[in-house]
């Protein structure tokens, strides 16, 4: 008997997320239904969540998603970067053990040693909403990760304001 294939394991996006889950076929099956499965966060990435208010005020002008991911390029984040469902969260993709550093006031982190550590992860073909997208694509490999310090630089573009 052949295995199932599902289209969404030929996506290097999706086969870089799933590459530490333990079940990856559940994860694929889910996205094959248009769900959104909780990959665990701290052992490939942490996250670090922005509100959705601290990432739009780095926009100069109109808030669109392009002029959004623009401001995320700037500072140098290329990947990882999910729109929650509600749109009032942006969740950053950074380097694992980030987490147990970050300590920004209005922001917060995920990592290895948090208690609620999973990130409702759309299909990393999915780049428009309704629902969870990723803004920014998923990475393909460790190397495209974001580090602290590219959240940091989008950050000191509204603090200034603040």
């Amino acid at each position: 008997m052949t295995p199932v294939v599902h289209p969404t394991q030929r996506h290097p996006g999706a086969l870089w997320l799933v590459s530490r889950v333990v079940h990856p076929r559940l994860v694929h099956e889910a996205w094959a239904l248009g769900q959104t499965p909780a990959i665990e966060i701290g052992h490939r990435f942490d996250a670090i969540n922005l509100p959705s208010g601290i990432v739009e005020a780095a926009v100069t002008g109109i808030r669109t998603d392009d002029a959004v991911e623009m401001a995320f390029r700037r500072v140098g984040i290329g990947h990882g970067v999910v729109v929650s469902r509600r749109r009032d969260l942006y969740t950053v993709l950074v380097q694992p053990g980030t987490a147990r550093a970050w300590r920004v006031s209005g922001t917060t982190s995920v990592g290895v040693h948090d208690h609620l550590r999973y990130l409702c992860t759309p299909h990393p073909g999915r780049r428009e909403g309704p629902g969870a997208f990723w803004l920014l694509p998923a990475p393909e490999r460790d190397g495209q990760l974001a580090e602290a310090g590219h959240v940091l630089r989008l950050l000191a573009l509204i603090r200034p304001q603040a």
